[in-house]
C-alpha cells in the first residue's frame, strides 16, 4: 500500500497527473504527452508543444478501435449499418460532449477564454487517446476508449435507430420508395458574411418543406426534418 502511494504522488507538483489519474483509471507515467495533449495551439509558448500531431494520430486510433469493436460486437449488422453507427460515435458533437462528461474540458489549456468553441475538447479527447497510446500501449487505449468513453455512455442498438443526417436519412427513404426529391434555394439574404439561405424540398414536384439556415447546408438539414416528421419517416 505505501508503495503504491509513494508511486502516486513520486512527483506532487505534477498537478495533471494527479487531475488525470481518476479519469483515465492509471497513472499516466509520461506527463508531458498529457501536457501537450491537453494544450491547444492559441497557447503562444508551451513548454510542451500543442496538441496537433496527437490529435492526427488519436484520431486513427479512435476510428481503429470503435471499427473492431462493431465488429465483433454486431455480428448480424452489415458493412452499411456499422459504418452509421461509427459515424455516430466520431462525430465532433459526440466527442466534445464526451470530453465534458469525463471532465477533460477543464484540463485543456488555451488562450481563447469564453470563446473556445466545444470542438476544441473534442480534439483534445482525440490527442489524449494518442497520449494514452504512446504512454501506457494499444491495450491500455483500447480499454480507456471501451470501459471510459463508449460502454458507459452508449447503447449501440439505440445508436442505429438514432438519425444523425436528417437529409441522408431522408434521400434514402425516398430513393428505397423510387421517388425523385431535389433542393431548391428559394432565396438568400444578408451580408457576404453572415448569409441566411431559404431553401425548399421537393418530393415527386411537390414542395414538402421549407426551411431556412445560415448555410445551403444547414438550411436543407432543416428542412429534411420537417419532412421526416410531417411524413413520418
Amino acid at each position: 500500500m505505501m508503495n503504491w502511494l509513494q508511486k502516486l504522488f513520486s512527483n506532487p507538483s505534477d498537478q495533471l497527473t494527479l487531475d488525470l489519474t481518476p479519469i483515465l483509471g492509471f497513472q499516466p507515467k509520461n506527463a508531458s504527452l498529457y501536457h501537450q495533449a491537453l494544450c491547444h495551439s492559441s497557447v503562444d509558448v508551451s513548454k510542451y508543444g500543442d496538441n496537433e500531431r496527437l490529435e492526427f494520430l488519436g484520431d486513427s486510433i479512435l476510428s481503429t478501435v470503435i471499427t473492431e469493436h462493431l465488429y465483433h460486437n454486431l455480428p448480424e449488422k452489415n458493412e452499411g449499418t456499422l459504418t452509421d453507427i461509427r459515424s455516430k460515435l466520431v462525430r465532433r458533437k459526440t466527442l466534445n460532449d464526451l470530453a465534458k462528461k469525463l471532465e477533460i474540458d477543464v484540463l485543456v489549456k488555451t488562450n481563447l477564454g469564453i470563446k473556445t468553441p466545444p470542438s476544441i475538447f473534442g480534439n483534445a479527447l482525440e490527442a489524449l487517446i494518442a497520449a494514452i497510446y504512446l504512454d501506457k500501449g494499444a491495450a491500455t487505449c483500447k480499454a480507456f476508449i471501451i470501459d471510459k468513453m463508449i460502454s458507459p455512455n452508449f447503447s449501440l442498438h439505440e445508436l442505429e435507430k438514432e438519425i444523425s443526417s436528417y437529409k441522408k436519412h431522408f434521400l434514402h427513404w425516398a430513393q428505397k420508395k423510387n421517388k425523385d426529391c431535389r433542393f431548391e434555394v428559394l432565396g438568400e439574404t444578408g451580408e457576404s458574411h453572415k448569409k441566411n439561405f431559404k431553401i425548399a424540398l421537393y418530393l415527386a414536384g411537390e414542395n414538402v418543406a421549407t426551411a431556412q439556415g445560415s448555410s445551403k447546408k444547414k438550411a436543407e438539414e432543416a428542412a429534411s426534418k420537417i419532412a421526416c416528421e410531417s411524413l413520418d419517416v
